[in-house]
């Protein structure tokens, strides 16, 4: 799928995974600005939110408020799956946050009128 064709949110997503895994981007690295990822990438500055919450919640990025968006430590093994991924705890915790995002796209997609 081309840049032009995949959902905003997924190359937003995609562009940053893609800057961690060739080095670009490594721990504790300062992400550009919402305002100028949004130009880089043309997409809407609410897309880039977007991105960026999905990419907090894989636990690639971590955010002080005021200050901007930071790659976490782990990103990169995240990304990888080197150095086991984390605790069980973690990868179950993940996980729970995965399927909660994803069925709240599906509800999206369904309208709402899906039974769980």
């Amino acid at each position: 799928m081309s840049d032009e064709t995949e959902q905003p949110v997924l190359r937003v997503t995609r562009a940053i995974e893609g800057q961690i895994l060739a080095g670009e981007l490594v721990a504790h690295s300062q992400l550009p600005s919402i305002r100028d990822l949004a130009g880089q990438l043309d997409v809407a500055y609410n897309t880039v939110q977007n991105g960026l919450k999905e990419l907090r919640a894989k636990g690639l990025v971590y955010s002080h408020k005021g200050k901007g968006s930071f790659v976490t430590p782990k990103a990169f093994e995240l990304l990888t799956g080197e150095g086991g991924g984390g605790s069980l705890a973690e990868r179950v915790e993940y996980l729970e946050q995965a399927l909660a995002r994803a069925l709240e796209r599906l509800d999206r997609l369904d309208g709402g009128g899906r039974e769980v």
